[in-house]
């Protein structure tokens, strides 16, 4: 290693975000020294106790060595298709939000573009019927991607149970050699400018290190101490209380079900091995008992000097869409990949904050979208404002370089939500309607076919050795 090189990491926080980064850390770079102190766990911090994750999860999964078999047999996860959306926004038809490939394009002219136009026309099914992935959720089916065939070109999450999936990534820490600490943060022993050289735990225990990550949950002790500031959202997302119960097991589903009540309050539903994880996401002016706040905003920069901010300590929102989990992986994949000097140079630690706030926008915006149709009355963010504008007048959206959020995700979205273009591509206008409308037909009679080939989630997840089913 060069002089330059950081040599060893402190992580302040024991959770599922805490144990992933000492993961991704150390296959990385296994020369590092890492050290973990196990902080109790925040009850606020929804990426370390939220059941969702985005389809990336598996490419996080790739870089630390978690076999997703390995997560199934253990129970600690399951595969989940979508996103079921009832009542919202109010009074529409359930649908169903999936990740893939929706039909097929003309050419160069986008599906969605003729999907359009067909469904002003009362031509078209709903938009996730004509995805792999929609016909099997609405279904209760399910299958891996197979390549080759019809049902390759879709993609799906994993819905987990955080205990046993945090018992999963210790395990791994261990065998990477990850030190473990059980404590609680007491205060820092600064260095002359402004970084931190060593944290001290309440019981007088000294944790000395190059780099210190906090993991430990929204409240952030570590980096709330060189931080400076945070951008405060409520006026885009405005539900900040989450209450998460345990119910009995639930009929095994493919989907998480997503309930929209008022405006302002709606719940989820997430069935697991042996248990059923139900949330309430509200308003604190709606009350409720069993809640915790959230404030939803970010930590203007996350990375400052020597002390990096992951998971909700750098980034906080409600549980729609599972973004928490999905933000944290991204955040520690980041870092290995800009990981600066030592000296944690501005420059260099500037280009990570660059990029974390223009992601952490974008998933603001995705959220706020969903607000804003369910009739919601909040204050539209610029950048949402200029998606909205673009696709309400022609269907086009533009896709920004930092939006970890693949298009399709959002079309589905917009889709899904109501927003249909108002005038038709002049491209997708070439297309003759009759032609559009028939292929569309064919499709959907095609895809009809699938479910019927599959077997039912729950005997998919017997096959898997999922314990339980």
């Amino acid at each position: 290693m060069s002089d330059r090189a950081i040599r060893s990491i402190a992580i302040l926080g024991g959770g599922i975000v805490g144990l992933s980064a000492a993961a991704a850390f150390a296959r990385a770079l296994p020369q590092l020294a890492i050290t973990m102190v196990e902080t109790p766990l925040d009850p606020a911090a929804l990426a370390d106790r939220l059941p969702g994750s985005t389809s990336a999860i598996h490419r996080f999964h790739a870089s630390i060595g978690m076999d997703e078999q390995a997560l199934l047999g253990a129970g600690a996860a399951v595969p989940r298709l979508g996103l079921r959306f009832e009542h919202w926004p109010a009074g529409a038809e359930t649908w169903v939000h999936v990740h893939g490939e929706h039909g097929a394009p003309a050419g160069k002219i986008a599906f969605h573009q003729l999907w359009a136009r067909a469904r002003r026309e009362g031509r078209a099914g709903a938009w996730h019927l004509h995805a792999p992935a929609g016909v099997i959720a609405e279904a209760g089916k399910f299958v891996h991607p197979q390549p080759g065939t019809p049902l390759a070109a879709f993609d799906y999450a994993l819905r987990l149970d955080p205990a046993r999936y945090r018992d999963l990534l210790a395990a791994l820490a261990d065998r990477l050699r990850v030190t473990r600490l059980a404590g609680t943060f007491g205060s820092v022993e600064g260095r002359a400018d402004g970084g931190v050289a060593a944290v001290l735990l309440d019981d007088g225990r000294r944790v000395e290190a190059d780099l210190y990550l906090d993991a430990s949950g929204p409240a952030a002790p570590l980096a709330a101490l060189s931080s400076g500031g945070f951008e405060d959202w409520s006026s885009a997302l405005p539900c900040d209380r989450v209450a998460i119960v345990e119910a009995p097991p639930s009929a095994a589903d493919p989907n998480d079900t997503i309930i929209g009540g008022g405006v302002q309050d709606w719940q989820f539903v997430s069935s697991l091995p042996g248990k059923t994880l139900l949330g309430r996401v509200h308003a604190s002016s709606d009350g409720g008992d069993n809640s915790v706040a959230i404030r939803p905003g970010r930590r203007a920069e996350p990375w400052v000097r020597n002390v990096l901010a992951l998971g909700d300590a750098a980034v906080a929102l409600d549980p729609l869409h599972w973004p928490n989990l999905h933000l944290a992986h991204s955040g520690i994949a980041r870092a290995i990949e800009l990981l600066p000097g030592r000296d944690c140079h501005p420059v260099e630690t500037a280009e990570y904050n660059r990029r974390s706030r223009a992601e952490a926008e974008g998933m603001r915006d995705f959220q706020a979208l969903h607000y804003l149709r369910a009739g919601t009355r909040i204050e539209v963010p610029d950048s949402l404002a200029r998606v909205l504008d673009q696709f309400e007048r022609r269907g086009r959206f533009v896709h920004k370089d930092e939006d970890s959020l693949l298009e399709e995700v959002w079309i589905a979205a917009l889709l899904g939500l109501g927003v249909v273009p108002q005038a038709i591509d002049p491209c997708a206008a070439a297309v003759p309607a009759d032609t559009a409308a028939t292929r569309m037909t064919e499709m959907r009679a095609g895809l009809a076919q699938l479910p019927g080939r599959l077997p039912s989630y729950a005997d998919y997840l017997a096959r898997c050795g999922v314990p339980g089913t």
